[in-house]
């Protein structure tokens, strides 16, 4: 059970991190706006100060974290990598794509011992205001009964970053 939350909390994080540079320029954020075609990275929240907020349904009591708060400077949704980082682990990640007001990527995971870890990522949301990422997880072929799992993070711009 720890792997599959690690994994979809490590899926989650690696969205709400967004790269704080970008070598994309910006006829390049055109024509990704304009495809349908998959992509490595995608545009992502409008620059400044983020609240953060995540919850975990699908867990015996529910799960809730304390709210983060983030500066972003510049930055891009990026396909979750890290899961493969996992001891054991092959990690296969569909890269995102627009699927009409949201983009969604996939990560399914094989693990040693005949595990295996399915990951659904929808993000929508407006990205200069708010958005929303849903992380649905599942795992099958572990020892002990796991249930399925669904992490929602919802972002909220709060303003302009603090000054350094």
């Amino acid at each position: 059970m720890r792997f599959m939350i690690a994994s979809a909390a490590l899926a989650a994080l690696t969205l709400a991190a967004c790269s704080q540079g970008s070598d994309t320029t910006e006829g390049e954020k055109a024509g990704q706006a304009s495809t349908v075609a998959p992509s490595a990275s995608m545009d992502g929240p409008k620059p400044g100060l983020w609240r953060v907020t995540t919850a975990m349904a699908g867990m015996p009591g529910g799960a809730a974290m304390a709210p983060v708060e983030t500066c972003i400077t510049s930055s891009t949704f990026e396909a979750p990598g890290g899961a493969s980082a996992t001891p054991g682990a092959t990690c296969t990640t569909q890269p995102f794509r627009r699927d009409g007001d949201a983009m969604v990527s996939s990560t399914v995971c094989e693990m040693q011992g005949g595990m295996k870890s399915e990951s659904a990522i929808r993000v929508s949301g407006d990205f200069s205001s708010r958005y929303t990422m849903e992380v649905k997880s599942k795992t099958t072929g572990a020892p002990a009964p796991m249930p399925e799992t669904t992490m929602t993070m919802t972002a909220e711009r709060l303003g302009d970053c603090p000054a350094a």
